[in-house]
């Protein structure tokens, strides 16, 4: 018993060293209209221990709020139904309908992440989900009990006693995601092979970026990640589109809605950090509504 209180203590000691070097410059906004103000804060949905730490700026702007709204409501219950939406009912394995060369070239990755693995676990899940899993998989497989970001906000919030929520569903998500049809997916795994295999430390250097809350070169990044095969430009601008351009317009529209609903209430919403950045964020559509934005320091 001493032995594993030891063992903890020591896990302890190192995720707050691993914290203490997490994020310096956080993507946290202030918004301003008339006399009402909220807050946009950009989050990154992979665990991490430098991830995990609340800056102090974020904690003070939660504390400043009534209520925090993420994508979607990060309680147990609606992990458990998205679980449930990710997977497919044609009754049919990956192998049947995934070409065989990608099957392989997709269990051999992550073998190479972990000989143990392969896709059987994953035989029932939508082609999309795949491409997700995979492309975070040695991540998570590096912090399995670490929490993204999104959901220590969320957590926060409600231990201050704050109205929690989200600005989208569950099925929301899931619907935008199914729009691209199973050719579609089957080409958004191979690009995400692709990319991948170019780029090992891709993920790891986008988490760097993030926690040095430089717009301009985290958007750099993307653009220069994005758009550069000829065979995926067209399935990337409809992924642009559906996942992020789209979805800006009507989270907008929905925190411009809340606002008025009770001008005298105050929020954070926390969503994924490029839904701020770039041509057709969410701050450029409130700031055509009159809104003031400026980046907290």
């Amino acid at each position: 018993m001493k032995l594993f209180k030891l063992l903890m203590f020591l896990v302890s000691l190192t995720i707050l060293s691993l914290a203490n070097e997490g994020i310096k410059n956080p993507f946290l906004w202030e918004v301003k209209k008339a006399e009402q103000t909220f807050y946009l804060f950009g989050t990154m949905h992979l665990g991490d221990p430098k991830l995990q730490m609340l800056p102090k700026s974020l904690k003070v702007a939660i504390d400043k709020s009534d209520e925090v709204r993420t994508e979607i409501p990060m309680d147990a219950s609606f992990q458990i139904k998205s679980a449930a939406l990710m997977l497919r009912s044609d009754n049919k394995g990956l192998e049947e309908i995934i070409p065989k060369p990608l099957y392989h070239r997709t269990e051999n990755y992550i073998k190479q992440i972990n000989p143990q693995l392969n896709l059987i676990p994953f035989d029932k899940m939508k082609i999309w989900v795949l491409s997700v899993v995979t492309s975070m998989l040695e991540n998570q497989l590096k912090y399995p009990m670490v929490q993204a970001i999104d959901s220590e906000i969320y957590h926060y919030a409600q231990s201050k006693n704050k109205g929690v929520g989200g600005i989208e569903t569950i099925e929301e998500q899931i619907r935008a995601m199914d729009m691209f049809s199973l050719e579609e997916q089957i080409m958004g795994l191979e690009s995400t092979l692709d990319y991948l295999e170019q780029s090992n430390d891709f993920i790891e250097e986008m988490k760097s970026l993030y926690m040095e809350g430089n717009e301009k070169k985290m958007m750099a990044f993307i653009e220069g990640t994005m758009f550069k095969i000829e065979k995926y430009k067209k399935f990337e601008e409809k992924f642009m589109q559906v996942l992020l351009y789209d979805r800006n317009r009507l989270m907008a529209q929905r925190i411009d809605s809340l606002l008025r609903e009770d001008p005298t209430k105050r929020y954070l919403f926390a969503f994924g950090v490029m839904h701020f950045l770039g041509q057709k964020s969410i701050l450029e559509y409130l700031k055509r509504k009159g809104y003031h934005v400026h980046k907290v320091k």
